[in-house]
């Protein structure tokens, strides 16, 4: 149900307003709020969101004052640059002044919403009125049956729209993976953007070091707990047939494994590679497991074919699944 926020002076309308809600949208009394003047307007937007403001453009500023054809006009330019204001999604001016109407229609009609013409013993506002909620009503029914993914799309275009910064990891393991992945990743691209430059005089990225595999797992738990305080290091993360494996890093009760590994010499890039084949086998043996990330760093001295590791040794197709990234160490 969608929550509806009237704000009018004028009781016998804001009755038929209500009537026409009720009985023709089927919207109950638990979902309509009302205000009777600017400042109460204000403070129900203050701490309600509402999905329709159905707004009289005469108001007073209090109740009881005075009221003014322009009050409902400044209350609607204070609502996008008022911080504390949670805009409505949609806002309907309805105003019984033909004259306002016609002053008013290009400014609604710019910001996509809707201006209607009152007049009480009329059945065109009330058609307009209805034809707008249940729209609303529908759209509304229309997000909640959609896929999580087609939600999130909705969430992060509002998002988007509003300029605000996007922080998520993702809605599904694959996604979840490739984006932690992806922070551990940038970290060792990121400190030479700052080093000798104007801007950063005392960062040098000579004084920042990974020489070993202990540093490298220390790293990695410094930049991934900010995005996950529940990360835990050195987890039982199984038992099985007698033997207990310990986690490198354990994610959401071992829903995600990370093995942070370092190779500094062809030796133990053989011994690494044998050892991701024997744990990917014997991690399937915790149902808990949706996913294996194997981050191994890897001396510029070492010759590698990245691409052909990760894609020999990763599993996409069914879970648990599993990612191996091969990161140069340009922090050596």
């Amino acid at each position: 149900m969608i929550n509806i926020l009237i704000v009018d002076d004028n009781v016998s309308k804001e009755d038929n307003i209500k009537k026409v809600l009720r009985e023709d949208s089927n919207i109950s009394s638990e979902y309509i709020m009302t205000a009777n003047c600017t400042k109460g307007a204000k403070q129900l937007l203050y701490n309600n969101r509402f999905d329709l403001m159905i707004l009289d453009l005469v108001l007073p500023v209090e109740e009881d004052g005075e009221t003014d054809p322009k009050f409902g006009i400044k209350l609607l330019e204070e609502i996008p640059m008022n911080p504390s204001i949670k805009s409505p999604i949609h806002i309907v001016g309805l105003s019984g002044f033909s004259d306002m109407i016609s002053e008013y229609h290009t400014q609604f009609s710019r910001k996509l919403w809707n201006l209607i013409d009152y007049e009480a013993d009329s059945y065109a506002w009330q058609d307009k009125l209805t034809s707008i909620v249940q729209h609303l009503v529908k759209t509304r029914q229309d997000f909640l049956n959609a896929s999580t993914e087609k939600q999130l799309e909705s969430i992060f275009s509002k998002l988007e729209e509003g300029n605000y910064p996007l922080t998520f990891l993702g809605h599904d393991w694959k996604t979840i993976c490739r984006s932690l992945i992806e922070i551990v990743e940038r970290i060792f691209d990121v400190p030479k953007r700052f080093s000798n430059g104007l801007k950063a005089k005392n960062i040098n990225v000579n004084t920042i070091k990974v020489t070993n595999e202990y540093d490298f797992q220390n790293l990695t738990h410094l930049v991934l707990r900010p995005w996950l305080p529940n990360i835990e290091a050195e987890n039982i993360a199984v038992k099985f047939d007698g033997n207990t494996k310990y986690a490198d890093f354990s994610i959401n009760a071992n829903s995600i494994i990370v093995e942070a590994k370092h190779i500094d010499t062809t030796g133990k890039k053989n011994d690494t590679l044998k050892t991701i084949e024997g744990l990917s086998k014997f991690y399937r043996g915790n149902a808990n497991v949706k996913a294996l990330i194997f981050l191994l760093l890897v001396e510029e001295t070492v010759k590698i074919d990245k691409h052909k590791i990760e894609q020999e040794f990763s599993i996409l197709n069914k879970e648990p699944y599993v990612f191996v990234s091969i990161i140069l160490n340009k922090l050596a």
